[in-house]
């Protein structure tokens, strides 16, 4: 057996990713050890933690988007109020995005390429070839350094032999998803092409009660194009064209109301619907709308040398733009409505150098380069009901007998804020590593990382639409302290920040025989400062600092029962300094507005936990899998956290306690059941359950931010053929309509929470061919 198969088998032991034929033997692919580092050099075998999915299985199982693929990997956390606000974490370590000046814990690349914002991920896993999740650090793997770990896709290439797939799936809720995808050459062995396209459309199931429309209704449609060149066999060049769109009127759900927010409703009479999250209602007097448009471009050139020297080039374009229109005060009263536009683009370039010299040793170089630039403008018109629900909870009103009738609405009416600028990031990487093997056994892999970010941003806020104060007793009295209060005035900031840094790895593996190799690695991850892109007061600074995380991991990778069973187990622990955290806060005082998507450091975070991932082959038929998490993430230092808005305290220590979005236990458990029937066809099903223990949403831990535990059951049963040319499935998804949250965001005011329903019940059937 060589050695890469050797590392093959290693690596690809107990990954629930892993897949077990029928003669119960574990299935070994080399592209394993090239999918975690998105390179094709040996030179990258490093010891480390690792889901690997390839694309039948990611189709097979209905993992067709990052939500579904969440609920099969234990410790891979998603909240996404929408694409804006995404967030993802790892180990209980992740970020979100709701503050435009942030970058994710968690790098994700598609073809190489990394992508800005974690909004960007595609939003249909179609004719992806393999998707990798690397826990941790990812050190010196990629071209952008990360630090609680690294999400890695690839398409599928261009074929030199003609095929096609396709896929029609329908289901409850008009829900209608179609893929498909062609390849085949152009000119024999020198060109060949790839086509691939998704339609997806399902009806709203959060009702209006309003209007009577049905809300949060998706619509999204995206294509691929891709041409590989292989002149001679020591060149290639690959090619890939993407365009999405998404057009959907995403829409939060209340979990909290406050006291302030009922107070002002009342006295305006309105009567707010009762909270109750999962009846899939709201009241909303203005429209919602989500657009996001994606396009990208990568060039990918691989040029073999002399003496097994390969050098790789990979440059990409990619631009996003996002625009949303939706209800402020998420109420049938006319307070505020908001529109939100983002346009982001980015160019990046990467160049590596690996080289295999004999069976001791062997090494990677690289040079990464990116640029991102983001333009931003939010825009917040207040209406008729803005200047009396604002004055509904001030105590001077009650005392002086003011009513609702004699508020002029236009104090407010009229006005808007409008929110502009945006931030300018550049980084340079360089990276290297290598592989010494002194014995057989034994493989040392050290590697430096060398970092530089540059990154300016500006935020200029301007207020306008505002009438003259009237002579009448209210907008004498206070007109101007509420305009005051709700608009702010005039702000303008505009901030730089350079950093450098040296990250590194230290791993190594140990083969004690055929059936056991076990690993260790120290890893430095790094994440660079940024820019606070929302209005800050004396309380949040205007710039934060880098976020850097140090992690040690030991494992075991073992294969037993005569290649039927397979077990992977990790212990890891990583020192978080300078976590960046998104706070929702207080305000300072009675006359300032609360602070909101806020970036703040916390001191100090732990993570420590095991991982268990296991896959039985019962019988020829049968086959069982296990994911199974302990994450214990807790802020270790954290005395000057916000405070959940209804404690009215302005700080509290949270230290000891457990970080946001991030349950302690997690698992993903399953069996599937395959049965050969005549003519050459197949029985197949599978019952898969995944859980979660009880988490906050948010960092403030407030009232009605928190998730308690919940899990969910899919079940799968279909025919086809045993060569899976085709295939007819019935598929059901949260069997028993478990209510849950995808993720929480606050809204209104201080102490008001929404929540996005996670997918309730669906069931319907899939039609899946291939030539």
């Amino acid at each position: 057996m060589s050695r890469v198969t050797r590392a093959s088998l290693w690596l690809m032991l107990a990954l629930p990713g892993t897949a077990l034929a029928e003669t119960a033997v574990i299935e070994l692919r080399e592209i394993s050890v090239v999918g975690v580092n998105h390179s094709e050099q040996p030179a990258q075998r490093v010891p480390a933690s690792v889901s690997v999915f390839d694309g039948e299985q990611l189709q097979d199982d209905g993992m067709d988007d990052l939500g579904a693929l969440a609920q099969r990997v234990p410790g891979l956390m998603l909240s996404a109020p929408n694409p804006r606000y995404t967030a993802i974490g790892i180990r209980g370590l992740g970020s979100s995005s709701a503050n435009d000046g942030l970058d994710g814990s968690v790098a994700v690349y598609l073809d190489g390429v990394y992508l800005g914002r974690q909004g960007m991920i595609p939003q249909d896993f179609v004719d992806i070839d393999r998707l990798e999740i690397l826990r941790g650090p990812q050190a010196t793997l990629y071209g952008k350094n990360a630090t609680a770990g690294a999400i890695n896709l690839t398409s599928r290439m261009p074929s030199f032999v003609n095929e096609g797939q396709g896929e029609v799936r329908m289901g409850e809720d008009g829900l209608r998803h179609y893929r498909a995808s062609l390849s085949g050459p152009l000119v024999d062995e020198v060109l060949a092409a790839r086509l691939s396209v998704y339609d997806l459309s399902r009806d709203g199931d959060i009702d209006n009660r309003f209007n009577g429309r049905q809300l949060d209704e998706q619509d999204r449609q995206g294509l691929r194009g891709q041409l590989l060149w292989t002149p001679n066999e020591r060149f290639s060049a690959r090619l890939i064209g993407e365009y999405a769109v998404q057009e959907e009127s995403a829409v939060l759900t209340a979990s909290h109301l406050s006291a302030t927010t009922r107070q002002r409703a009342a006295f305006v009479g309105y009567q707010p619907l009762p909270v109750a999250p999962f009846a899939r209602r709201v009241e909303q007097n203005d429209g919602n709308s989500l657009d996001t448009v994606q396009r990208g471009l990568t060039l990918q050139l691989d040029q073999q040398l002399d003496n097994e020297l390969t050098l790789t080039s990979i440059t990409g374009y990619r631009d996003w733009d996002y625009d949303s229109r939706h209800d402020a005060d998420s109420m049938a009263l006319s307070v505020a409505r908001s529109a939100v536009g983002l346009d982001h683009h980015q160019f990046s370039q990467e160049l590596r150098l690996a080289q295999s010299l004999g069976e001791r040793f062997d090494y990677l170089l690289g040079v990464h380069y990116l640029q991102q630039r983001l333009q931003r403008d939010v825009d917040v018109a207040f209406g008729r009901d803005a200047a009396a629900f604002f004055l509904g909870d001030r105590p001077e009103v009650t005392a002086l007998g003011i009513t609702p009738g004699v508020v002029p609405p236009s104090l407010l009416q009229g006005a808007e804020q409008h929110f502009r600028g945006g931030q300018d990031s550049d980084t340079q990487a360089v990276f290297g590593q290598f592989t010494w093997r002194p014995t057989e056994r034994l493989a040392i892999t050290p590697g430096l990382r060398y970092s530089r970010e540059r990154k300016r941003g500006e935020i200029i806020r301007r207020v306008d639409g505002l009438a003259p104060l009237g002579i009448d007793p209210v907008s004498q009295l206070g007109g101007q302290l509420l305009r005051d209060i709700a608009l702010g005035g005039a702000y303008e900031r505009r901030n730089r920040i350079a950093e450098n840094n040296l990250s590194g790895q230290l791993a190594f593996s140990y083969r004690f025989n055929e059936a056991l190799v076990g690993y260790g690695r120290w890893s430095r991850g790094y994440k660079a400062g940024g820019i606070n892109l929302e209005v800050t007061g004396d309380a949040v600074a205007p710039v934060f600092g880098a976020e850097r995380a140090t992690a040690v991991e030991v494992g075991l990778k073992s294969l037993w029962w005569d290649e039927r069973f397979a077990l992977d187990v990790a212990l890891y622990q990583t020192d978080v300094d300078d976590y960046q955290a998104l706070s929702n806060s207080e305000p300072a005082d009675e006359l300032s507005p609360p602070l909101r998507d806020s970036l703040i450091n916390v001191g100090k975070v732990r993570l420590r936990g095991i991982e268990v991932d296991g896959r039985l082959q019962l019988t020829s038929q049968v086959g069982w899998h296990l994911g199974l998490a302990l994450s214990d993430a807790r802020y270790r230092s954290f005395d000057n956290a916000p405070c959940a808005p209804e404690s009215a305290g302005v700080s509290c220590d949270l230290s000891g306690k457990q970080l946001f979005n991030a349950p302690r236990w997690s698992l993903a458990t399953g069996v599937d059941y395959r049965r050969p029937l005549e003519a050459g066809l197949e029985l197949f099903g599978a019952l898969d359950y995944s859980w979660r223990s009880g988490y906050y949403g948010v960092l403030e831990r407030g009232t009605g931010s928190y998730q308690s535990a919940y899990g969910l059951t899919d079940l799968r049963l279909g025919i086809g053929q045993a060569s899976q040319r085709w295939a007819v499935e019935l598929w059901a998804r949260n069997l028993f309509d478990q209510d849950y949250a995808s993720a929480f965001y606050a809204t209104l005011g201080s102490g008001d929470y929404g929540l996005l329903p996670g997918a309730p019940r669906s069931v319907g059937v899939s039609l899946r061919g291939r030539y």
